[in-house]
């Protein structure tokens, strides 16, 4: 009994250590978003303990700079990072890279940022893991309730490991998968009245974590996204924005149809 008690914690580990098959020798996912109108992906969202539905579709072609994309929506307000950054945005395929052009909302409350990006790479099939896809740097000045506010941002596509079997949280397998990071950096001054220099309440952190999980042929089957930020010591300042924030996302693929 006791031979059969190892052999069995053995197979055990054997299966769990395989649910995740990563594969360095390079990616065989070389249509990561299907871009026909019509097709579409409903997710299984988990928002901090809460649960939604994100149905995301391709609505049409749309003309930026007489370039043709796909037009992506959501059949309703969406709730998860992915469809909310791709909601009303514009998609292209250049050869297997997935370009995107539009204004990305982070779905990060209170810290309003302007992110209308051209042709910002999501994915690339040729990418070694941990290169950068693309990269997008700024700055906006806006008046936020009586305080001027700059922000520094910048955005960062950046190329995952690749996976010969991947399975998501519902237990769904997939063959051929490639994950990318997204991640958002922020720094934040205000400045204050009768002050005579900005004041820096966020330090630049990285506000914004997003892991996606692409599958060929089939699109993004889970996105991992985690967001957080830390003020600075504001001295008793009061200011239009909660002193932290913190948030952890997963949206995980239920339903699609792709043409």
């Amino acid at each position: 009994m006791r031979k059969n008690h190892y052999l069995l914690l053995l197979l055990s580990l054997f299966i769990i250590s395989c649910s995740n098959d990563d594969d360095s020798n390079g990616s065989q996912v070389n249509n990561a978003i299907p871009l026909s109108t019509g097709n579409y992906w409903v997710y299984d969202v988990n928002v901090a303990g809460t649960t939604g539905r994100d149905s995301l579709y391709i609505a049409n072609d749309t003309v930026i700079n007489a370039i043709t994309y796909k037009k992506f929506k959501t059949k309703d307000f969406p709730i998860g990072f992915y469809s909310i950054a791709l909601n009303n945005n514009a998609l292209r395929n250049v050869d297997g890279k997935i370009l995107l052009s539009g204004g990305i909302d982070t779905g990060i409350p209170e810290i309003p940022v302007d992110l209308t990006v051209s042709d910002f790479v999501v994915f690339d099939p040729n990418a070694v893991t941990g290169s950068i896809l693309s990269t997008f740097n700024g700055q906006n000045e806006q008046e936020l309730e009586g305080f001027d506010v700059n922000i520094s941002y910048a955005l960062t596509a950046e190329a995952g490991d690749n996976y010969t079997s991947y399975s998501t949280p519902d237990g769904q397998s997939y063959n051929n998968v490639k994950a990318v990071e997204v991640k958002l950096s922020l720094k934040v001054a205000v400045t204050i009245p009768d002050v005579p220099i900005p004041f820096t309440i966020l330090p630049t952190q990285d506000v914004l974590i997003s892991t996606q999980y692409y599958a060929n042929g089939i699109g993004m089957i889970h996105t991992v996204t985690d967001m957080q930020y830390e003020l600075a010591d504001t001295f008793g300042i009061e200011l239009p924005l909660p002193q932290s924030f913190e948030e952890h996302q997963e949206e995980a693929l239920s339903v699609y149809n792709i043409q």
